[in-house]
């Protein structure tokens, strides 16, 4: 008898579709699926990788440890002139931060991304720029070796406020290749081209809300 066997793409789907079941039962998230970006049921998860062509999946939402949290599973193809189309894949856990406090918008990236992935971002956000660092002294190696840190120049000073040293100690030791954003007084953790795991779902928490109560704390500090 012939047997057929489901496509690696179909697989893989059904995997992470596994995965993202699980941990949101774990963690007491609801799981919705596939969303329409231009439907109106869901709240959109926006941030730097927000696009007209982006695709979301394994969408849930929820609250964990007082802080509403929505998780989703995002590809998008990244079309820059001069570069190749490149295909790129996140999950990302957004965060609500509590403060009332107007933070600037920041983004902690590795230096290994792309040339395409800051060609476009600095397309879509021409305003951020890496900052310099040291104004109230020395980060960590482990930090600055890997991250740097991108804001708008006149918010350079309050960005490197918010993201201190012992914060920025903390990402660079444990956030491995983790990236962070925040806009809109959310938090966003981004795992790019990693397959969802429960210690990946598990790290990206786990971060993600120690990260949020350190900037609502740094925040209301510096009001």
């Amino acid at each position: 008898i012939a047997r057929t066997f489901a496509p690696a793409k179909v697989l893989q789907a059904r995997l992470h579709k596994r995965v993202m079941m699980e941990f949101a039962e774990k963690v007491g998230l609801v799981y919705f699926g596939y969303v329409d970006q231009h439907g109106d049921e869901h709240r959109l998860v926006r941030g730097l990788t927000v696009s007209a062509t982006h695709h979301d999946n394994h969408y849930c939402i929820g609250t964990f440890q007082d802080y509403d949290i929505t998780l989703v599973e995002r590809t998008d193809k990244i079309v820059f002139p001069g570069k190749a189309p490149k295909t790129h894949d996140w999950i990302i856990m957004e965060f609500d931060l509590h403060t009332k406090a107007d933070l600037p918008h920041m983004f902690v990236g590795l230096h290994s991304h792309s040339d395409t992935f800051y060609a476009h971002l600095f397309t879509k956000f021409a305003t951020l720029t890496k900052i310099p660092l040291g104004t109230f002294g020395a980060h960590d190696p482990a930090f600055t070796h890997r991250y740097a840190i991108y804001a708008e120049p006149a918010q350079a000073i309050t960005a490197e406020q918010l993201l201190d040293r012992s914060i920025t100690k903390t990402i660079g030791e444990g956030f491995g290749s983790l990236t962070v954003e925040i806009t809109e007084n959310n938090l966003y953790i981004y795992a790019e081209h990693q397959r969802p795991t429960q210690a990946l779902l598990d790290k990206m928490l786990k971060h993600g809300i120690w990260l949020a109560r350190s900037l609502d704390q740094r925040a209301d500090t510096l009001q």
